[in-house]
């Protein structure tokens, strides 16, 4: 579970730190026009993305490496680890529509 737990976190970490110089990786970028792209504060959309992603796979990190350490059964691990990137990626999409990011 340990190396499960490790890959999330390494996938998390690096498309966040993508995300950064590449919007076109967010779910949705691609199929704008580029009038409503235009529109859209890419610096902030990024930035948050890139923060939400990569705190959460610095978190899934943790999870893991304690749950190993302290031998927590792999079904709790499973199920905590899941949810919390679930909720973490449930929060982003809740903050992203909270935030302001049209252009003033």
């Amino acid at each position: 579970m340990i190396y499960g737990c490790l890959i999330k976190a390494v996938i998390l970490i690096l498309s966040g730190l993508l995300v950064k110089n590449n919007p076109y990786l967010i779910a949705g970028y691609n199929s704008l026009s580029n009038e409503e792209k235009e529109q859209i504060n890419t610096d902030k959309l990024t930035q948050m993305t890139r923060n939400y992603l990569v705190s959460i796979g610095v978190g899934i990190l943790i999870i893991g490496v304690s749950f190993y350490a302290f031998n927590v059964s792999e079904k709790i691990q499973l199920y905590l680890v899941c949810g919390s990137i679930i909720c973490g990626i449930t929060l982003l999409i809740i903050q992203s529509f909270k935030l302001n990011l049209i252009k003033s």
